[in-house]
């Protein structure tokens, strides 16, 4: 079967975890691994096949198709059905941009990772090059793709009462960077995605980024240099090539 024709996932997203467990298949065995948006399992069932003690979640558990193990249902926007530190590794592919309450997340799952615990996002990068021109002309992520309006905003699932939002919620690096942080989760890498060539061609627009971001530490660094650490990762995040060329975020945090 060809990736892009796994249902409920993003090609992307299939590439970067499968790369991901097979460089990390030593280190994941007896793991516990959350896999928070669940959709057909396959993600699930590609760590269950590395020795991993998979508990797998989704809003619509009845997608399941790969993997062998029970998902069980989840409503991100409340409190996880997850002891406290019961996880060490939770994982979160293509759902983060559908979420109203994006702090409430962070916190919950704070909550669920053990100390040292991995927290994975995959995610639209709306901090890329083409999505700011995006921002700019059409104020979507996408320049041929209009933002969702009030009648395609709350999709709800055929013979269900359930539902989830449209990707109306897309948040860049920062903006995440500073929601996890503030749940004590801080940002370990940003894992290479597919770059796009309008960003590429964008780039022409690099050196301005470059000085703003610049002027911004240093007056920031007058005025509070105790905090050097953070402000040098936001100019550091502002200023990625990775960022600003990939299409998708691609994010690991460490809980501390």
């Amino acid at each position: 079967m060809d990736i892009n024709d796994i249902p409920h996932t993003r090609g992307n997203s299939i590439r970067f975890f499968t790369s991901y467990i097979t460089k990390h298949a030593s280190s994941l065995k007896g793991k516990r691994i959350y896999d928070l948006s669940a959709g057909s399992g396959y993600i699930a069932r590609l760590f269950t096949e590395k020795g991993g003690k998979v508990s797998a979640y989704d809003l619509f558990p009845e997608h399941n198709a790969f993997s062998e193990i029970d998902i069980r249902k989840i409503d991100l926007q409340y409190e996880f059905p997850i002891e406290d530190k019961s996880a060490d590794v939770v994982i979160l592919s293509e759902t983060f941009e559908h979420l109203p309450n994006q702090f409430h997340f962070f916190k919950e799952t704070e909550r669920v990772l053990d100390t040292n615990g991995i927290l994975i996002i995959t995610t639209p990068n709306t901090s890329s090059l083409r999505s700011r021109f995006s921002q700019f002309v059409t104020e979507s992520e996408h320049y041929s793709n209009p933002l969702p309006d009030e009648t395609t905003a709350f999709v709800t699932w055929p013979g269900t009462t359930d539902g989830y939002f449209n990707k109306i919620f897309i948040s860049g690096i920062l903006r995440i960077r500073v929601l996890a942080a503030i749940n004590g989760l801080e940002i370990r890498k940003i894992h290479k995605s597919q770059f796009t060539s309008t960003s590429f061609l964008l780039l022409i627009f690099y050196p301005f980024i470059l000085f703003f971001s610049w002027k911004n530490l240093r007056r920031q660094l007058k005025l509070s240099p105790e905090n050097y650490h953070i402000y040098h990762s936001i100019y550091k995040l502002n200023t990625s090539f990775r960022i600003l060329l990939s299409k998708h975020l691609i994010i690991e945090f460490l809980k501390k």
